[in-house]
């Protein structure tokens, strides 16, 4: 989200990523051998290659978002925009690592967890579908905005932190 510092620039302010992504890696796992399993080592390369894979496109689509307004005002370029991107994605997927794998390893060691790290997974994976669809809001022009809250209107439909003056609260 872009907001002015204390000598009048603008700055984009990182949304943090936490532990939101690392819960939904259960979810996000690929099962590339097929056998259905999350054993051995190949289990464990494949709840880490879940792992990362989250991490990575939850944090760039979280830049993506928070770049949107600076880039329509024409305070970034586009390659700044995608370097930002770049810079930030990389910068939580390498900060990640030694979450990730410790959670492979206990999920292939204690395959039993992953019962309670599925539940974990969807508390996560809502708690990062909020955190996105306030992000998209934020991103939204004024004309999208008065659009939205026309049609919601329109239809009778109440849209929180849109059909009213309270602004949404912060997840950060």
């Amino acid at each position: 989200m872009l907001i002015k510092n204390e000598q009048g620039d603008y700055v984009i302010k990182k949304r943090s990523q936490a532990f939101e992504a690392l819960a939904v890696t259960p979810l996000a796992a690929p099962d590339i051998n097929g056998d259905m399993a999350f054993t051995g080592i190949e289990g464990a390369s494949e709840l880490a290659t879940g792992g990362f894979l989250t991490y990575s496109i939850y944090t760039a689509t979280l830049a993506a978002l928070d770049t949107v307004e600076a880039r329509r005002k024409g305070l970034i370029t586009a390659q700044e925009q995608r370097q930002y991107i770049l810079s930030k994605t990389w910068e939580a997927t390498k900060g990640a690592v030694p979450q990730v794998l410790i959670l492979a390893a206990v999920l292939t060691i204690c395959p039993w967890l992953l019962g309670a790290a599925t539940v974990c997974a969807f508390v996560g994976s809502a708690f990062m579908a909020t955190k996105l669809v306030r992000a998209a809001i934020e991103a939204m022009s004024d004309e999208q905005v008065t659009t939205i809250k026309q049609k919601a209107a329109d239809v009778g439909v109440s849209v929180p932190g849109l059909s009213d003056d309270e602004p949404l609260p912060s997840l950060s």
